[in-house]
């Protein structure tokens, strides 16, 4: 199998395809959401698959913690998002929140709320295939029974649809993130899974 290191950064990718707004605000004048998940867990089971998404089996070394996070996007600052990343200790996990920085390698959570669970999407390999477009879609949802116990799923999925005529002097057609994760509707072939469970480990 796959070391996780090797994996993460293969495989979790955060180029945000859709952005919706979340609660923001704060006494501390910092980014923040509307969450009550926010914090350093413990990764208690990490488990994968790069050949379908039907039965993932143990990865190792598993990463120490993930942590989840406020952040402002690069892209839309005035907009704090749900972030989560891999961190080795508690501290570091700490420094990373404090940074409130956008993750290279991790998650990002655009919509959603505790309750119902969180989504997010990343956008992998995109390009003209022939006369439509192609690109490998990350779903990731994230979802907790109690608050002191979450699970972090991410599925790629292979999608084909139909791109954007090409700028006038250009032969490239364009495509765009968006039209990538619309083609989930589709229901396309999952190719990769990705899957955590972790248990609350410490505030930030």
């Amino acid at each position: 199998m796959t070391r996780s290191s090797t994996y993460l950064t293969k495989h979790l990718l955060l180029i945000l395809a859709a952005g919706l707004a979340l609660s923001c605000g704060g006494d501390d004048g910092g980014p923040t959401v509307d969450s009550q998940l926010l914090g350093i867990y413990r990764i208690t089971s990490y488990q994968g698959s790069t050949v379908g998404c039907e039965q993932p089996s143990e990865l190792d070394p598993a990463p120490a913690f993930v942590l989840l996070y406020s952040f402002l996007p690069n892209d839309d600052p005035d907009e704090p998002l749900l972030g989560g990343l891999f961190c080795g200790t508690v501290e570091s996990c700490r420094q990373a929140a404090q940074a409130a920085s956008e993750p290279r390698i991790g998650y990002s959570f655009i919509e959603g709320n505790d309750s119902a669970g969180w989504r997010g999407w990343a956008i992998a390999g995109a390009g003209a295939a022939n006369d439509r477009c192609g690109a490998d879609v990350q779903a990731h949802v994230l979802t907790s029974a109690d608050m002191d116990d979450i699970s972090i799923e991410t599925k790629t999925f292979a999608t084909v649809f139909d791109g954007v005529e090409p700028m006038p002097g250009s032969t490239e057609l364009v495509c765009r993130n968006i039209d990538a994760i619309n083609a989930l509707r589709d229901d396309p072939p999952c190719t990769e899974i990705l899957v955590l469970d972790a248990t609350l480990e410490a505030g930030i």
